[in-house]
């Protein structure tokens, strides 16, 4: 069963006037003359449907059904044309089902368009229709996810001694912590034993490492963080059958042992923030390509694929087919002598080779090279080739 994110219950007035402004942007034809409404063949009613959801596997979604006549008159007159290459929401599907019950599932462009991925075809409203899906778009998005705020502001809303509740994006389970200490990033800890549980279970009753992607829901305020699930350090709340606390980063955060931002927490700061897209269009290449081995040891295949979207998708599908049987997989520290690879400003190439420890069968050292490119000095790079082997 779909779980619906709680702040859409929190902001239905924001959804009615969304609807209200599609009933004014596509009016209905009650004005019509009766005669002239009779000459006409009563158009087939369609239920159109828009789903947000961080990925395809993620258990919360929020859903919107779209009542306006003149929107879905305006995708039943729509037509298809040919489409291959195609820029879309990575999180926006819409389901549109006809009277018999046929279904059809589309993935939303960012021009409004309905793409059918799966016949390579994109079915293209008029351009008011195309806004207002957009519209809808957006606003759904901003309802799902957590607001993208610094670690400067974000310690502010949750001071120390506070509670708070966390909610992970994939499952949509929430549970109740209090921030204890932590000042280059939360230190928080379970209320109840009830809220350890429910965390231990969001990591698949294993405590661990890993970064997830969560809300963290003070006040009025949904701010887009990250958690790790491993109990360490020091206590502070008895009888909650968590030994220790754990780490919650906002933008910007650093771990106790570094005075930069860890990838994979910033990584699913954006993933929590729906900004994964444009996080990774402002990265360098280094950033890329550590953000590549994270999602590798993440077990993320949707977030790999965003990463490595200049792939080939035979090449993509043979490292997605890795990650079961990686354990863990981390890029070796650098040596201090070694300087970190540059990349003159206006290179239209470049290539970063990462020292890599991964944990398969037995541990073993080697090392993945990644190729990237751009058109322009002030394009985005893309990855377009990763190798493993010394």
């Amino acid at each position: 069963m779909k779980q619906h994110h709680p702040l859409l219950r929190n902001k239905l007035i924001a959804i009615v006037t969304c609807l209200l402004l599609a009933s004014l942007l596509f009016p209905t034809d009650s004005f019509a003359s009766s005669e002239a409404a009779a000459r006409r063949p009563a158009a087939q009613p369609l239920k159109v449907v828009m789903t947000v959801r961080v990925d395809p596997t993620a258990q919360l979604a929020s859903s919107l059904s779209i009542d306006s006549p003149a929107l879905t008159k305006a995708l039943l007159r729509a037509k298809y044309e040919p489409a291959d290459q195609v820029t879309v929401y990575p999180d926006v599907e819409i389901s549109i089902t006809q009277q018999q019950g046929q279904q059809k599932l589309y993935r939303l462009e960012k021009q409004g368009n309905l793409w059918d991925e799966t016949n390579h075809q994109r079915l293209v409203p008029t351009t008011e229709a195309a806004n207002q899906l957009r519209s809808l778009a957006e606003l759904l998005r901003s309802q799902y996810y957590g607001k993208l705020i610094d670690w400067s502001s974000a310690r502010e809303l949750v001071p120390r001694k506070s509670i708070f509740t966390i909610t992970d994006v994939a499952s949509g389970r929430s549970f109740r912590v209090q921030r204890r200490a932590g000042s280059d990033h939360a230190d928080v800890q379970p209320i109840t034993k009830e809220d350890s549980r429910i965390m231990k279970e969001i990591y698949g009753g294993a405590w661990s490492w890993n970064r997830k992607a969560v809300l963290v829901h003070s006040g009025d305020n949904w701010i887009a963080a990250s958690m790790n699930g491993m109990p360490h350090g020091g206590d502070g709340i008895p009888d909650n059958d968590f030994s220790g606390h754990f780490c919650v980063h906002f933008l910007g955060s650093t771990t106790h042992k570094s005075d930069n931002p860890d990838v994979a927490h910033q990584l699913m700061i954006h993933k929590a923030a729906g900004l994964v897209r444009d996080y990774l269009d402002q990265a360098s290449p280094a950033l890329l390509a550590s953000s590549f081995v994270e999602a590798l040891d993440h077990d993320e295949p949707y977030l790999l694929a965003q990463i490595a979207n200049g792939l080939s998708a035979e090449k993509l599908t043979s490292w997605t087919d890795q990650m079961p049987s990686i354990r863990s997989i981390r890029v070796d520290k650098p040596n201090k002598s070694k300087e970190a690879p540059y990349v003159d400003d206006g290179a239209l190439t470049a290539q970063i080779r990462l020292n890599i420890t991964e944990l398969r069968q037995s541990e073993h050292r080697t090392s993945y090279l990644f190729q990237f490119s751009r058109p322009t000095a002030k394009s985005s790079w893309v990855l377009t080739d990763v190798t493993s082997g010394k």
